[in-house]
C-alpha cells in the first residue's frame, strides 16, 4: 500500500498535470498556428523562435503567478485581455499584405510564372537561372543567388548572434501572444502557488517545465506529418492570418478586459475593476 507521503506526492503530480492542461488547451491551438506560420517558403518565423518565446513568455507568467497575491493590487489580471489585440493587428495586417500582393500579382504576374513552385528547386539550381530569348538564344534576364560575405567567428559575433536568436522580433511576437493568454493560467496557478510549500511550488514548476516542451512537441509533430504539413503550405498563407484574428479575438472576450475596464470608470477603482 501507498504510503500518506506517496499519495500527496501523487495528488500534487496529478494537480500540476489537470492544471497545466485545463489552462493550455486552447495554447496547443496558437503553437500549431506558428508552425503552420513556419511551413511558409517565405516565413521569418522559425522553429526556435517558437521554442525560445513560449518559454520565456510561460516563464514570465509563472514569475507573475508568483508575485500574483501583490501583483493583483497594483496590475488586475483582466488587463492582459488588452494583448489580444497584438494578434487581432497581426491577423489584419497579414491579410492586407495578401490583399496588396494579389493585386501586384494580377496586374504585373510574378517571379512563379517563371519558376515553378510545385516542385523544389535544388541550391545548385537557384545558383543561376537564366531566360533566353526563343529566337535567337540570348539571355533576356537571369536570377543569381547572392552569397554574402561571412564575417570571422569571433565571442563578440557569437554572443551577438545568441542574443539575436532570443530577442528577434518573431520571438517577442511568441512572448507576446503566450502572455496574452495567460490571464488563465494567471488566475489558476496564483492561488495554487499560495498555498502549496516551496518543495511543491517546486514541483509545480518542473511539471510545468516539461508539459510546456510535451505541448511544443505534440504541436511541432502534428503539423509536419507529412499529409498535413503538405496541407498546411497549401493554405497557411490563408489560415495563419484568420487563426490569429480568432485567437486575439477570443483572448479579449475570454478576459472580460473591456467589463473590467468599463467597471473601473465606473467606479474610478482601476485595482480591483
Amino acid at each position: 500500500m501507498m504510503s500518506v507521503h506517496e499519495k500527496n506526492v501523487g495528488k500534487l503530480v496529478l494537480t500540476a498535470l489537470i492544471s497545466y492542461v485545463a489552462t493550455n488547451a486552447d495554447d496547443l491551438i496558437i503553437l500549431m498556428n506558428f508552425f503552420t506560420e513556419i511551413s511558409l517558403g517565405n516565413s521569418s518565423m522559425k522553429v526556435h523562435h517558437v521554442f525560445i518565446g513560449q518559454y520565456i513568455g510561460f516563464f514570465i507568467l509563472l514569475i507573475i503567478s508568483l508575485t500574483g497575491y501583490l501583483i493583483s493590487f497594483v496590475l488586475p489580471i483582466e488587463m492582459l485581455g488588452f494583448l489580444g489585440f497584438l494578434p487581432i493587428f497581426i491577423g489584419l495586417k497579414t491579410i492586407l499584405d495578401l490583399i496588396i500582393e494579389f493585386y501586384k500579382k494580377r496586374k504585373h504576374g510574378t517571379i512563379d510564372d517563371i519558376i515553378p513552385t510545385d516542385s523544389p528547386i535544388s541550391t545548385i539550381q537557384l545558383e543561376m537561372i537564366r531566360c533566353r530569348n526563343d529566337v535567337d538564344g540570348s539571355i533576356r534576364f537571369e536570377i543569381k543567388k547572392q552569397t554574402d560575405e561571412q564575417e570571422p567567428a569571433t565571442n563578440s559575433n557569437r554572443i551577438l548572434s545568441i542574443l539575436n536568436h532570443i530577442f528577434s522580433l518573431e520571438t517577442l511576437k511568441v512572448i507576446s501572444i503566450t502572455l496574452a493568454n495567460s490571464a488563465d493560467n494567471i488566475s489558476i496557478y496564483t492561488p495554487l502557488f499560495a498555498q502549496a510549500y516551496q518543495w511543491q511550488i517546486i514541483v509545480y514548476i518542473i511539471i510545468f517545465l516539461v508539459m510546456v516542451f510535451v505541448w511544443l512537441m505534440i504541436s511541432y509533430y502534428f503539423i509536419n506529418s507529412p499529409p498535413i504539413l503538405s496541407l498546411a503550405q497549401k493554405c497557411a498563407r490563408y489560415l495563419v492570418p484568420i487563426v490569429f484574428l480568432g485567437i486575439g479575438i477570443y483572448i479579449v472576450v475570454t478576459s472580460e478586459c473591456f467589463l473590467w475596464l468599463f467597471q473601473a470608470i465606473r467606479t474610478k477603482n482601476f485595482q480591483k475593476g
